[in-house]
């Protein structure tokens, strides 16, 4: 049966990831030897050899996950169960002990490579600031954080497939909730936990964009500066939360990096996500991603588990965790195409409220700073961006590059 399992995950997953990212590091080579755009000579060759190094990088997570997936099926969920069915507990804390088990040994495995991105190859390229002491810590507050709400998701999970048929329409309800309630409090109660938010000093800068925030009937409880910069160079800015728990949070770097009406012009486009009910759109799409999953999960997953003489119902969430990217994966290149269309939308209503040339300036600052790849092959766009590539949107701003 694992061969079988081999099989599939390796042509219908790992070889054609593989494959898209092979693809995409030809092209960036090859556009390597093309003229610079958008970014200086050598902040292009920068870029470039940055793109290059994240798809190798990805090349090996990709065959890393695989092997993972199969060594979790071919002995790792037995031993697991083994474990806890040996000790005396109630069968719910034996299926919730597996499955915080199992998301322990998973999150630890995957941390050398986390490692490895932020602490080696981000700082090799100037990105990363990140100190040794302050990427332990936020280890350990994120294994925390994730100990505590995967024992609050296994718990319901587990509780429905002991007592109900239809146990992941229910599980799905249930998540979905725990969902918007998380969004909700990301960003008073969760975000603060590994970053320092205050609120926005410089008077003139607060009333511009309050300003602008009440031109389109957006409410919110504050402007935010989140210290970025202790951990990256890189700019952005975003709004979190939901109904009164939304605040406008600016990094600290893109106020540091980009002009006022730039950094306004940024905040249009985000407005522009908010007028347009891209929100709501999203939620709608997440809904149905999430749907899809737990609906796999039921019909798929206790079958699979069964197969493999796995009883325990904690394994059922597990083998949702090693499934959820496989489905993500193939539905991005759906999903994709609204939200690329949603941010041509955001660029066309951000430019309205200042105008195209001062959004397409504040783009190009963006990716002068976080020295972004200007290219990137289509294939690749449609597997792996939630974002148009930047010369598209500079083409759709009427942008002369």
């Amino acid at each position: 049966m694992l061969v079988y399992l081999g099989i599939f995950i390796i042509g219908f997953y790992i070889l054609p990831k593989i494959l898209i990212d092979f693809i995409q590091l030809k092209f960036v080579k090859q556009k390597l030897d093309s003229p610079a755009v958008i970014l200086n000579a050598e902040d292009y060759q920068k870029a470039g050899m940055y793109a290059i190094a994240k798809l190798k990088l990805s090349i090996f997570s990709t065959i890393f996950e695989g092997l993972l997936f199969l060594i979790w099926f071919g002995f790792g969920f037995e031993a697991l169960e083994s474990f806890w069915t040996s000790t005396s507990l109630s069968s719910f804390w034996q299926n919730l002990g597996f499955f915080l088990g199992f998301l322990i040994i998973h999150i630890l495995i995957s941390l050398p490579l986390g490692f490895y991105t932020e602490m080696i190859l981000d700082k090799r390229f100037g990105f990363s600031k990140t100190t040794l002491g302050l990427f332990v810590l936020d280890c350990i507050k994120s294994l925390v954080l994730a100990i505590l709400f995967g024992g609050i998701v296994a718990g319901g999970v587990i509780a429905f497939i002991e007592h109900t048929s239809l146990w992941w329409l229910w599980a799905f309800l249930f998540v979905w909730v725990l969902g918007i309630v998380l969004n909700a409090i990301y960003p008073t109660i969760l975000a603060p936990i590994f970053n320092r938010f205050t609120p926005l000093e410089d008077e003139n800068l607060k009333q511009r964009v309050e300003g602008l925030l009440d031109s389109v009937g957006f409410k919110s409880n504050g402007v935010f500066v989140m210290d970025a910069s202790k951990r990256d160079g890189r700019l952005n800015a975003y709004f979190g939360g939901l109904s009164k728990s939304k605040r406008v949070i600016l990094f600290d770097t893109l106020l540091k990096n980009i002009s006022t009406d730039g950094l306004l012009a940024v905040l249009g486009h985000e407005l522009g996500h908010f007028k347009n009910h891209d929100i709501l759109r999203n939620m709608v799409l997440n809904t149905v991603v999430l749907f899809l999953i737990f609906f796999l999960a039921g019909v798929a997953c206790k079958w699979l588990l069964e197969a493999f003489g796995i009883a325990c119902e904690g394994g059922v969430l597990a083998c949702v965790v090693l499934w959820s990217p496989i489905v993500f994966f193939w539905i991005m290149p759906i999903l994709g195409i609204f939200l690329r269309k949603a941010e041509y939308r955001a660029d066309e209503f951000g430019a309205s409220l200042s105008s195209k040339t001062t959004l397409a300036n504040a783009l190009i600052r963006i990716v002068n700073e976080n020295k972004s790849f200007p290219y990137s092959h289509g294939l690749y766009v449609a597997f792996h961006y939630t974002h148009p590539p930047l010369l598209d949107r500079l083409r759709a701003l009427e942008y002369d590059i």
